[in-house]
């Protein structure tokens, strides 16, 4: 609770609650002026009497439509000025711990809890804390001038106010974990048959969609159980209600018996205690709300980093030191996805200037899995790297992204147009220096079938372009920039012999007039043997050898 409290500064609290106060005075108000107005109405008085409670009900409905609408204005601006720093911080947290090593199933819970439990966080301040707060003050103010009439009895009020407050808590949250497990499990099953849509669509996709209508209907169940639970829990506040509006008349009804009040403060308080017995039907769904919200808090705000900010933090200035160093080190580094399952062990190089470098290896024996470590996408389980002389984790990010280029596999491209790519991935690059990256790409002719040229569409994320135009596209890209180090993953998959001939011959100039040192992944001998030296994989369970 503290900790979603922290997200947004007191001061910007008070004036909210303020507001919310006086509309709900107002709201009662309304209510209890009417009711003095039509029970002293009907001793038919002289109409200038009547002139005081005419004037506090018009008082009353203009305060209360204003106050409503200052409320929410305000409010909504504090839950969204909360949620601007909400994801922010959640987004920069996010992006150092994706991709996940479990895969896209529990990158996708990760993602649905990032992005719901962000405006989970933010529906606390409107919909979850306000309410209870307000109304809470506006009962102890009613308790106390009830008390003025009925004494000790008048702790009813509050008594059953905390009833209706534990009502809701009783249940425990574990029904709501089963049921986030159980839409991350259906979720699981619906992104899997996705992936595999092609497949299905030529096997068949019946049976998949049938395996799919199980877990559908368990997470519709379990929505439908939950929605009724919630009824019966607000039926049950609802009776209670009502039996302690009966119980406060009949206290009520004493002092009038006894001559100690008029029946027209009876129907003052009668309608004054049934409005904010209406003010307490929203109290149970902002503690399922603030039930929602802690979950959410519990799940997002770890230790470790800061939510409160509003601005990043700029970075200190960071230069490599200048000594004779490998341009790129590594010493020792091993890697698993699963406890058990290694994927690198002991694996050691080093990479010097302009000494390009093949990384060779059958499928799966890591060879995409260490172009990963090397792009600090995950750190290495055991051992260490080092870029010009400096641990990874000691360069900054901003650094460490101007000594790299790199665009694996599975890149995402940007549908708009070629050019567009360029821009989006290199800021301030010429056309002149495009069309040439892609001379070297070997996508020329392309470009000049195009519609458009450079500015033609290529779809979402390059839906458009052939699987090897796809990544000699990326190819381009990557050798646009300045950056020393060039890593390029199975560039030539997708191509034919003679494309892909032309293509590594260009990509060795390039990389040589461009005075860049290039990192190859491949699995194709000959390709590899063009590089002065190879780093061999050669297996998951097997210490890789070092040439």
């Amino acid at each position: 609770m503290n900790r979603i409290l922290a997200l947004t500064p007191p001061g910007a609290l008070a004036p909210v609650l303020l507001v919310s106060l006086l509309a709900l005075g107002t709201g009662i108000g309304l209510l209890g002026a009417s009711a003095w107005l039509i029970a002293s109405a009907a001793l038919e008085p002289p109409l200038y009497t009547l002139a005081i409670g005419i004037t506090a009900v018009r008082a009353c409905g203009i305060g209360r439509a204003v106050f409503r609408y200052l409320e929410r204005l305000l409010s909504h601006r504090v839950a969204f000025r909360s949620l601007t720093r909400i994801r922010i911080a959640l987004y920069d947290f996010a992006a150092g711990l994706l991709p996940l090593r479990e895969g896209p199933a529990r990158q996708g819970d990760f993602l649905q809890d990032l992005l719901k439990g962000s405006d989970a966080l933010r529906d606390f301040f409107v919909r979850a804390l306000l309410p209870p707060v307000s109304i809470s003050i506006a009962t102890g103010l009613v308790t106390y001038f009830l008390a003025q009439a009925i004494g000790a009895a008048a702790l009813l009020l509050p008594g059953f106010l905390l009833g209706r407050l534990a009502l809701p808590m009783l249940f425990h949250t574990s029904i709501d974990e089963e049921q986030r497990e159980r839409a991350a499990a259906y979720r699981s099953l619906l992104l899997d048959r996705s992936t595999g849509r092609e497949e299905l669509m030529a096997a068949g996709a019946d049976p998949a969609l049938s395996g799919l209508d199980l877990p559908a209907k368990a997470l519709l169940a379990a929505d439908m159980a939950n929605a009724r639970r919630d009824t019966r829990l607000d039926a049950l506040g609802t009776l209670l209600d009502a039996a302690l509006l009966v119980l406060l008349l009949l206290f009520l009804s004493f002092p009038v018996l006894r001559g100690e009040m008029t029946g027209i403060t009876l129907a003052v308080w009668f309608l004054l205690l049934q409005s904010l017995l209406i003010e307490w039907n929203t109290l149970p769904e902002a503690l399922r709300q603030m039930k929602t919200s802690l979950a959410a808090s519990r799940r997002l705000l770890r230790d470790g980093w800061d939510i409160k900010r509003e601005k990043r933090a700029p970075q200190a200035a960071f230069s490599f030191p200048e000594k004779d160093v490998p341009l790129l080190a590594a010493e020792h580094i091993s890697f698993s996805y699963e406890e058990g399952a290694p994927i690198l062990q002991d694996v050691s190089f080093q990479l010097h200037r302009r000494e390009h470098t093949a990384i060779l290896g059958a499928s799966g024996a890591g060879k995409t899995t260490l172009a990963q470590l090397l792009l600090r996408v995950w750190p290495p389980e055991e051992g260490s790297l080092t870029l010009r002389g400096v641990p990874y984790e000691d360069i900054p990010k901003g650094a460490f992204h101007t000594e790299i280029a790199a665009l694996p596999q599975g890149s995402v491209l940007f549908a708009s147009s070629i050019r567009e790519n360029f821009k989006r991935y290199r800021p301030g690059i010429s056309e002149m220096d495009m069309l040439h990256t892609l001379d070297a790409a070997q996508l020329t002719e392309l470009v000049e079938a195009m519609a458009a040229g450079i500015d033609t569409p290529i779809g979402p994320n390059g839906a458009f372009l052939s699987g090897g135009q796809r990544n000699r596209l990326l190819t381009a890209i990557a050798l646009a920039g300045s950056e020393e180090i060039l890593l390029l993953d199975e560039p030539t998959a997708g191509l034919d012999r003679e494309t892909a001939d032309r293509l590594m011959s260009a990509v060795l100039a390039e990389a040589d007039r461009r005075q860049k040192t290039l990192l190859l992944i491949t699995h194709e001998e000959e390709y590899a043997a063009r590089l002065p030296r190879q780093l061999r994989l050669s297996s998951r369970l097997s210490p890789p050898r070092n040439l």
